[in-house]
């Protein structure tokens, strides 16, 4: 048996308002790369798990995350890799932003980080995306928890108001949003934007970074270890 990979990104979108719905979630433009969440599970040993952050704002400092994502899977074997709606979001927009950071970086264009990405995504593992069958299941948008949790599968929720971040969602978030103690994938961009901002004038001891660093890698790593769990489920059952 080989070994096999789970993936997901978090994204921010700074030329959106917080909480709009991007005009298309299939265009890399509306947005840029913040963290790639990691997994591997080896044949013969331990699972592992962990969140590569962007360290600024800059296209060098996004190209610079692809690299570091690339020579995390390259100390590892696999085969597989696994994600949530990866085969329309996670690999055409980690690939997309590769791209576009290439271009507006052009000197570090000729590393074909890009190219490199696509090539061990799209061709060189096998993707398994668990979406569409759980959709299939359970009903269409059914979100990487609410699947988990059909099949017994219990997430570890990040609850926004445990973290020393200075941040009021319930004074940034639509109506609809306001007074949910959860931190939900609308809720990154907020949390992403400031964490950028701070890493890209080097104040990552304070508080405020730490405490945001804390809080997007515990949602970053819950998304990803519960991939393999949910994998392994198959096949799904409608409930």
């Amino acid at each position: 048996m080989a070994g096999r990979f789970a993936l997901d990104i978090e994204t921010v979108s700074p030329t959106l308002e917080w909480y709009e719905t991007p005009p298309e979630f299939d265009d890399p433009r509306y947005f840029e790369l913040l963290a790639v969440a990691l997994g591997h599970e080896p044949p013969d040993g331990d699972r592992e798990a962990e969140v590569l952050f962007r360290e600024g704002e800059t296209p060098a400092s996004e190209l610079d995350l692809v690299a570091r994502t690339l020579d995390w899977f390259a100390r590892r074997d696999g085969t597989e890799v696994v994600t949530y709606g990866g085969e329309t979001f996670d690999v055409p927009q980690l690939v997309g932003r590769a791209k576009a950071a290439e271009s507006a970086d052009a000197g570090r264009a000729e590393t074909g980080a890009a190219e490199r990405l696509r090539s061990l995504l799209e061709s060189e593992l096998t993707h398994v995306d668990l979406r569409r069958p759980a959709w299939d299941a359970f009903g269409d948008y059914t979100r990487l928890e609410d699947a988990c949790r059909n099949v017994d599968v219990e997430p570890d929720d990040t609850y926004w108001q445990e973290y020393d971040h200075g941040v009021d969602l319930d004074e940034l978030r639509p109506e609809k949003f306001r007074g949910f103690g959860k931190v939900i994938n609308k809720d990154v961009p907020v949390f992403g934007e400031r964490y950028l901002a701070l890493a890209e004038v080097g104040a990552t001891e304070t508080l405020t970074f730490r405490s945001l660093h804390e809080l997007l890698d515990h949602y970053s790593r819950e998304d990803v270890l519960h991939l393999f769990d949910l994998a392994d489920a198959r096949p799904f059952r409608d409930v």
